[in-house]
């Protein structure tokens, strides 16, 4: 893969620039994949901005992750390679806007991909901007809208990370008609062959033009909804655990992270569901595979192990590992950790009645000392920092209304 960094430049700019700051930016609404308001102290930010040493680039890094990311420990592996980081954007605990700053952007990114091996057992979209000098708001804004362009982008690149290369594409209204009407022919004249053939046609033309996420999660629903009025007249309970609108397509791609084959694919599985076929494209093993993470679900706060699940869908040990990490691309520890720690976000943020302690005992961590430690690990905040910064959002949401 080629490393190398743009030049920086005052015109390598997706979009229109912000222009002169006035306080009136958007907080949350420049990306799609972001579903809750985002607070920025630009205050803040023009204070860091000031602090960076006259002879340093910056550069902005948008980072998403399927999963929790353990963000100081890669910011201190950054740090070794010359990436210090100025400022970070916290917009929830699997995506955040990092300002580095570095005295050679060109000679720090050539280190950059390894510094993400530290995400590998998670789907991530990772974009960068180009290099600048200024240090004032309106040059960090376009740096956001950039790595974040740039993130969507990675999702179209087989790269672990992107620059952002190129402009998203808008769907036209006649390429949205053409698309639909082609698949209703296909659906009507050959059922879900002919009708995956063209999903599989779709999504390489969208990888290849590189369209906005939003109009991709757009076209979804608007197959499933088609595919949903002219075949499911049985069976319609199926449909209430379908993705079926724009903003349910958007979560999926805001959660799972996945490349465009992976979007793809999971179009076509959804339209086998909708279509009553399901069975069609579930093997034997992943079926074991989902009672696998079914267990450690219904039973996350127990003791779990390789060789009790193994025994439960009848594969070896070593075998199960494999699949386990082909299919979902976690280990099985990973995955139960995941569990625990999501569902003690969860329990923080809504069971007040407990404390902290509490609720690591809930999860399965029993030793208050070992789960405060794996909590700020892979979150970046002691369990009482994380409810007690929901506390003070929520409380600054409610003093805004």
């Amino acid at each position: 893969m080629n490393l190398r960094v743009p030049k920086r430049t005052r015109s390598n700019v997706i979009g229109d620039s912000p222009g002169p700051f006035e306080g009136t930016w958007p907080t949350s609404s420049w990306d799609p994949l972001q579903l809750k308001p985002i607070e920025v102290n630009y205050s803040e930010v023009s204070k860091v901005l000031n602090r960076v040493h006259e002879r340093k680039e910056l550069l902005l890094c948008t980072i998403r992750s399927s999963q929790v990311i353990p963000i100081y420990p890669f910011l201190t592996q950054m740090q070794s390679v010359g990436l210090d980081c100025a400022h970070v954007l916290t917009c929830d605990s699997n995506t955040y806007v990092i300002t580095f700053s570095t005295f050679s952007a060109e000679r720090a990114m050539a280190s950059f991909e390894a510094g993400l091996s530290r995400l590998s057992s998670a789907r991530a979209l990772v974009g960068v901007s180009y290099p600048f000098v200024e240090t004032d708001l309106s040059h960090w804004w376009t740096g956001v809208i950039q790595s974040t362009e740039a993130s969507h982008l990675n999702m179209y690149r087989d790269e672990s990370f992107s620059y952002p290369t190129a402009e998203l594409t808008p769907l036209s209204d006649e390429e949205r008609t053409r698309f639909l009407g082609r698949f209703i022919t296909a659906l009507d004249d050959r059922g879900y062959e002919g009708a995956s053939s063209v999903v599989d046609q779709m999504f390489c033309h969208i990888a290849e033009v590189g369209l906005r996420l939003e109009d991709v999660a757009e076209l979804s629903s608007q197959i499933l909804l088609t595919a949903v009025g002219l075949k499911a007249g049985a069976g319609r309970d199926r449909l209430l655990h379908m993705p079926l609108s724009t903003r349910q397509w958007l979560q999926y791609a805001a959660k799972t992270c996945p490349k465009w084959w992976d979007w793809r694919d999971h179009v076509k599985h959804s339209l086998l569901i909708v279509l009553g076929r399901e069975e069609a494209v579930t093997s034997a093993h992943s079926l074991q595979i989902g009672q696998v993470i079914n267990v450690i679900e219904s039973n996350f706060d127990s003791d779990l192990d390789v060789t009790s699940l193994a025994a439960r869908v009848f594969l070896s040990p070593s075998y199960l590992s494999k699949r386990f990490k082909s299919e979902t691309g976690m280990t099985i520890r990973e995955f139960i950790v995941q569990t625990r720690l999501n569902k003690a976000k969860d329990m923080l943020l809504h069971d007040f009645h407990l404390k902290a302690y509490e609720v690591g005992a809930h999860v399965g961590y029993p030793d208050p000392t070992y789960f405060n430690k794996l909590f700020k690990r892979q979150v970046g905040l002691t369990p009482k920092a994380f409810r007690d910064r929901a506390v003070r959002q929520s409380l600054g949401s409610q003093e805004t209304e």
